[in-house]
């Protein structure tokens, strides 16, 4: 009888779904949800994005996460510690069309209201404005052949609750799912089962998994209080034991759905076709994510900065001796490339040609870079004044 039960258990069910009206801000549980190709609906059909259409996230405004929506079959509510309600329907929409980016896709999305851009704005501090993907999202991925709304890369995401009991079990903090911003969790007592899995069926629904999803800065932000992670916690556990040879950290799997239809929590995990684990390193000993008392974006009040000139690429502009190179670049209205803002992917290198920074050690930045004057511009600190190309 024990045996019987142990199996029945351990067979893997559909235990929470989550949307996220709003690319960045705080999900909404389901007990039902309608696929569609482009993700789950509702899910991440709203981004907020800069004057000139690029997107605006919680990786570099973290306040976002205590923005909470209602859905109501007409619209949305978006709530705010300290702001009256935004309230708006689908049809008061301008609709008109804008063009915006999500990383390196840049497609056709549509206004919303002056209202939401404004309240939105008040958020941030900074000009922003409220777009909409339309019912039909324009962004067309070539590389998964398929419509995406705002997310980042992939429609839907899974996560199982046995792999966050593991990470929890190896971290010195305590994390919970909220902040890995996954659409379906499942059930189940193995850990990383999701990394077996190449086709499943959950309801109505059969999904294909194509890629480990790689995490960055915004795990380590809290979703009660808005705050990073002083020690970039849970990003410094993945590094000793989800970490490819590349540094980048893996948590979770992308899914596409290969047709629409309804899912339920409590729905039974069907497993069609499964493929090897991916593989990584599991180290005991910590690898090098320095413990960091700086917050990655705000500065802290007593740390005393001086005004500093900083040349990208031969643009100058000010700066300061507190916040990364990468967010001051960003406030001057220059761009680096960039993906994890934790040091961990090393999208954002660049060379330092002239002047000192405080650099933290990386995994992304080995000592052959260091040596050819490579610097990584999300973790990087400017002490002097610097030129630096990408």
């Amino acid at each position: 009888m024990d045996a019987i039960v142990s199996q029945i258990n351990s067979t893997p069910n559909l235990s929470n779904i989550n949307v996220f009206p709003v690319k960045s801000i705080a999900g909404i549980s389901l007990s039902t949800a309608q696929v569609e190709k482009q993700g789950l609906q509702c899910d991440r059909r709203f981004m907020v994005a800069s004057l000139d259409g690029k997107m605006i996230t919680a990786r570099t405004h973290p306040q976002m996460v205590k923005i909470k929506a209602i859905i109501e079959p007409d619209g949305l509510i978006l709530c705010y510690p300290g702001l009256i309600d935004l309230h708006f329907t689908f049809n008061e929409l301008e609709m008109k069309e804008i063009d915006t980016t999500v990383w390196s896709d840049t497609f056709t999305a549509y206004s919303t209201t002056k209202e939401a851009n404004q309240w939105f704005t008040s958020i941030l501090g900074t000009e922003a404005q409220l777009l909409f993907s339309g019912e039909q999202s324009n962004r067309m991925r070539e590389k998964i052949q398929t419509n995406v709304s705002f997310a980042d890369g992939y429609p839907l995401l899974v996560i199982s609750e046995a792999s966050l009991t593991e990470l929890n079990k190896r971290s010195s903090s305590h994390h919970t799912m909220a902040q890995f911003r996954t659409n379906l969790v499942v059930s189940g007592n193995e850990a990383f089962i999701e990394d077996s899995w190449k086709r499943i069926r959950i309801g109505e629904v059969e999904f294909e998994v194509v890629k480990p999803c790689q995490r960055c800065i915004l795990t380590t932000v809290n979703p009660n209080t808005a705050q990073y992670h002083p020690n970039k916690e849970p990003l410094k556990t993945f590094s000793t034991f989800r970490a490819d040879d590349s540094g980048n950290v893996y948590f979770g799997q992308n899914l596409i759905a290969k047709n629409e239809g309804t899912i339920n929590v409590g729905d039974k995990i069907e497993v069609l076709e499964t493929k090897e684990k991916e593989y990584y390193s599991d180290s005991t000993s910590t690898v090098a994510i320095q413990q960091v008392t700086v917050d990655p974006i705000n500065v802290t009040e007593d740390t005393k900065s001086e005004e500093i000139t900083i040349s990208l690429n031969g643009n100058l502009f000010k700066g300061n001796t507190q916040a990364p190179l990468l967010n001051q670049a960003e406030a001057a209205g220059l761009s680096i490339n960039n993906s994890c803002r934790a040091g961990l992917c090393g999208a954002c290198r660049v060379t330092l040609e002239s002047g000192d920074v405080e650099q933290e050690d990386s995994p992304a930045l080995n000592q052959q870079l260091k040596d050819a004057g490579m610097i990584l511009a999300c973790c990087s600190v400017p002490k002097t004044d610097i030129e630096v190309v990408d």
